[in-house]
């Protein structure tokens, strides 16, 4: 909450109700419709990282899960991924442990795709990289002694854990199913329908941020460009460990607009439009699925 006061302090929200009445909604349907695609997709790709550890999943149940976990991380932030693993696990032959091992395989995956992007808007934008960057960390103070403190305390848990494995039989079991899981890509990486399906995920990002340029006409000439900033920006911003990237996302967005001439409160407006008509779009879609999941679940059972 203090980051979003921060970064709308100064906006006079008034003028945003104002503002909607200029918004052409289609565009912004247009990137729901896209969202749907992005969720297939990741099941998808999530689906290949899993099958060699199960033989019986489907993108259809994956997909409502992916949307049913998303859905939950409003509510609970940040546990969205052990969310979607339990889920997995009630509905398929493969067990939480596994699952959750291929989910943070597939956010280190995330994580090297993101880095590639960056590196093209460094190429293409260097200045306004080294904007974002400064953005980015200009109100992080840096205490030496808290992360020394934190890289002792992960030091001591790393030892602690790996004592735990040697002596108990069960955490040694779930471990091995864990790293089972973490390894899935590399009988993947190289795989054509695994690259393509990551390729296009990314894609779908791109154009799901840049179709919402042409909803406003502040931003209607904006290109590729600016698309390719907002994207990094705000994939960076949904890293930030606050509830669904609200306030860090929005204030990454608005500031990488201003280098292509575009005014602090008309970026907030163009980030609140594109992250809250995804917020919409997932309380709308996540109770479909989860209606759609539990029925699945109730079958699954009986």
């Amino acid at each position: 909450m203090v980051l979003v006061y921060f970064v709308f302090k100064k906006v006079d929200l008034s003028d945003f109700f104002i503002r909607l009445d200029s918004v052409q909604y289609s565009w912004i349907l247009f990137s729901i419709f896209i969202s749907l695609l992005e969720h297939i997709l990741r099941a998808f790709r999530w689906n290949i990282l899993m099958k060699h550890n199960s033989n019986s999943l489907s993108t259809y149940i994956t997909t409502n899960i992916i949307i049913v976990s998303y859905f939950t991380a409003l509510i609970f932030p940040r546990l969205n991924d052990f969310v979607r693993c339990y889920l997995i696990s009630k509905t398929n032959t493969i067990n939480l442990s596994t699952s959750l091992g291929t989910v943070v395989s597939e956010r280190i995956i995330d994580l090297i795709s993101l880095f590639i992007l960056a590196f093209f808007l460094l190429f293409l934008e260097y200045e306004i990289f080294i904007s974002l960057l400064i953005d980015l960390f200009s109100n992080i103070e840096l205490d030496l002694q808290s992360i020394f403190f934190v890289i002792f305390i992960t030091i001591i848990s790393i030892y602690i854990f790996s004592l735990f494995i040697k002596k108990n039989k069960f955490i040694s079991k779930k471990f091995n199913e864990f790293k089972s899981g973490f390894y899935a890509f590399k009988n993947v990486y190289y795989r054509s329908d695994f690259l393509l399906s990551t390729l296009f995920l990314w894609v779908i990002y791109y154009i799901m941020g840049y179709v919402i340029f042409f909803s406003l006409p502040e931003t209607s000439h904006l290109g590729f460009n600016a698309g390719l900033s907002i994207l990094v920006a705000g994939t960076l911003g949904m890293i930030v460990p606050v509830n669904a990237g609200i306030g860090a996302y929005h204030f990454l967005v608005a500031s990488i607009l201003l280098n292509y001439g575009i005014s602090y409160d008309t970026g907030l407006f163009f980030a609140t439009l594109i992250h809250g008509s995804q917020i919409v779009a997932l309380i709308f879609f996540g109770f479909i699925s989860s209606v759609l999941l539990f029925t699945a679940i109730r079958k699954n059972h009986e």
